[in-house]
């Protein structure tokens, strides 16, 4: 699993794509990166999932670990570019109720800007 990050729009939301398998001995690599953003005062995020190729437990620990701990702040976390298969697991696991979800990455991002729009994905 590769993980990218960079800061988008003027706001400072983290673009965090995740390359590869989510899944039990990689996603601590994602965790650790969450912890380093949120160490250096990163409030917003969008996960970026389009290149992801599998995800199990760990991996959405992982991303509801960062939910929590965003949001008994002032931040909030977004994620873009479900495959259809994910998509499933998320309904799956109800974590569609949990996560505003986009269909591209651009439309996540412009959702934190306060003239951006929230196209949420029907679930």
């Amino acid at each position: 699993m590769r993980v990218e990050v960079t800061t988008e729009n003027e706001d400072g939301v983290a673009v965090v794509v995740v390359n590869g398998g989510l899944v039990a001995g990689h996603a601590d690599r994602l965790a650790e990166s969450f912890a380093g953003l949120l160490a250096l005062g990163t409030h917003n995020f969008v996960v970026d999932l389009s290149e992801m190729g599998v995800v199990d437990s760990s991996g959405l620990a992982t991303l509801v670990e960062l939910f929590k701990r965003v949001r008994i702040g002032p931040g909030d976390v977004r994620l873009c570019g479900l495959q259809p298969w994910v998509k499933v697991v998320f309904v799956l696991t109800r974590l569609n109720r949990v996560f505003d979800t986009f269909d591209d990455r651009a439309a996540a991002v412009a959702s934190f800007s306060p003239a951006g729009r929230m196209t949420r994905q029907d679930q």
